[in-house]
């Protein structure tokens, strides 16, 4: 019998996933739906604000890179969660996540994880922050 995906339970709702690589970034994307989520994609933190102020889909987390040309990560988070109250927030870095933790950018709504990744790992981590 085949699995079908996980339904969404109303706090799940769309990914918005900033990556300025295109390669990573189709992979990262590829592994969410896989594992049942919606997601859509920017190339930068332009990009995603345009995006998210379009209004196209609710926007119920940011999962960014950390290090981009332009808008950091940490910058476009900061933005985005002024302008989407309870938005959660998932960093991708390929740094160490203790690097991350001792700067304090993580905060109530927002988590770490190091790449790379499995797809389990980032569903799961996902999952676990949009669902408490």
């Amino acid at each position: 019998m085949e699995e079908r995906p996980r339904e969404r339970d109303g706090k799940s709702g769309t990914i918005l996933l900033v990556e300025d690589s295109d390669v990573v970034r189709d992979v990262v994307a590829g592994m969410l739906k896989a594992g049942g989520l919606t997601v859509i994609q920017a190339s930068g933190g332009e990009e995603a604000l345009a995006l998210a102020r379009r209004g196209d889909a609710p926007i119920a987390l940011l999962l960014t890179d950390i290090v981009m040309p332009g808008m950091s990560g940490v910058e476009l988070a900061d933005r985005m969660e002024r302008e989407l109250p309870g938005m959660r927030v998932l960093f991708m870095t390929g740094y160490a996540e203790e690097v991350v933790v001792n700067q304090g950018i993580l905060g109530r709504h927002r988590g770490c994880i190091g790449k790379p990744f499995t797809q389990e790992q980032i569903t799961k981590r996902v999952r676990e922050i949009l669902c408490p």
